[in-house]
């Protein structure tokens, strides 16, 4: 159960900010070397301020601020600090561009910023105002296993992983079956047996290279293959999951909840993947994750460690989180720590977060 503030917002600002990687990570479908940041920030009448934000991989960031500044902000101005009040009411107000996108990556920044102010309002880190007990999250490690990373570094990274006590290993695959069938069996070989190995095709493979991949990987105990097939083709995912052994992964490039139940209804997936900034905010998020529960469906987010911490720790069926690029970690004014390879979410009020020294980075 959430708590309930009689406080209203008094003024809103948003910012851009283009944090640019140490490297350009490569994955089936296109290249990260930027991380761009829109972030929102409330101010209620007890002066008290919550802190949201949302990302791209490089391109898109200032068309949704443009969306908040023009569309949404003037809106806000008088809303209570109620995050699924004013969601639904800022929802209503998006129907003439579609209910996905950029529309959803505005009202997640939103979204979120209203949750940590109520957090703050309430004296609550946000793992505990949505009914839950803050404690460590296993994570699985996806950074060390990018696309552009031959079988040898690839087996190296697997080491490393496992020594720094992560639960398993995601790599990227979708560049061609025959060369992706060896780096996989040469990783599996290099990860021990009772780390988890994960798949992400980034959406690259057509349905009988997805069956080939499958079928050849059958003995390699893939935890899962994520995205294997092209966005919204729900049918074909679900025909997909009949034919293969290895579960079916799938969520990170929904944009609302609509989305999520497609594949629940067609028992297309067997884990679900919302990141909280592109489905539309913690308050979606935390739709989707009953979603799945009450199906009997696990979920593990994708990416956004330090929000994602959180919200595993109110939800049974999230088994680990992901650990991704660390590029948000040069805006933070205090990193989340990962330690043997879990994470504890912040104890402050809110979600925990702030920016600090990100002038450098901000995009006039």
């Amino acid at each position: 159960m959430t708590r309930k503030s009689t406080d209203t917002i008094r003024t809103v600002d948003t910012d851009l900010y283009r944090v640019p990687n140490e490297q350009v990570l490569e994955d089936a479908t296109q290249s990260f070397d930027t991380l761009e940041i829109v972030s929102v920030t409330v101010e209620s009448e007890g002066a008290r301020r919550g802190f949201g934000f949302t990302y791209t991989i490089g391109r898109g960031g200032a068309a949704i601020k443009r969306f908040l500044d023009d569309e949404l902000v003037p809106l806000l101005e008088g809303q209570p600090v109620s995050p699924r009040r004013v969601r639904s009411n800022l929802r209503g107000n998006t129907t003439f561009v579609g209910r996905e996108g950029i529309s959803e990556f505005a009202l997640a920044a939103v979204d979120i910023a209203v949750w940590d102010l109520l957090g703050k309002i309430a004296g609550l880190p946000l793992c505990e105002l949505l009914g839950g007990a803050r404690q460590d999250v296993p994570m699985y490690e996806t950074d060390g296993g990018w696309l552009q990373y031959d079988a040898d570094t690839l087996v190296e990274n697997a080491k490393g992983i496992a020594e720094d006590g992560f639960a398993g290993m995601k790599m990227k695959v979708g560049s061609s079956v025959d060369r992706d069938v060896t780096r996989v069996r040469a990783v599996r070989d290099a990860l021990p047996a009772d780390l988890d190995l994960m798949l992400d095709a980034n959406c690259s493979y057509t349905v009988p290279e997805a069956r080939d991949l499958a079928g050849r990987l059958d003995d390699a105990a893939i935890t899962w293959l994520e995205e294997p097939l092209p966005k919204g083709d729900y049918t074909s995912y679900a025909d997909l999951r009949e034919r293969i052994d290895i579960p079916i992964a799938t969520g990170e490039n929904f944009y609302n909840e609509t989305q999520f139940r497609q594949v629940i209804d067609r028992n297309a997936v067997d884990y679900l993947q919302p990141d909280v900034c592109r489905v539309g905010g913690i308050s979606p998020w935390v739709n989707v994750a009953e979603q799945a529960a009450a199906t009997g469906l696990a979920l593990s987010p994708h990416y956004i460690e330090p929000l994602h911490a959180h919200l595993a720790c109110a939800f049974d069926n999230v088994p680990y989180i992901e650990h991704h690029s660390t590029v948000l970690d040069e805006l933070l004014a205090d990193p989340v720590a990962v330690e043997d390879g879990e994470i504890l979410p912040p104890d402050r009020p809110g979600h925990g977060m702030a920016f600090e020294g990100a002038d450098a980075y901000r995009v006039n």
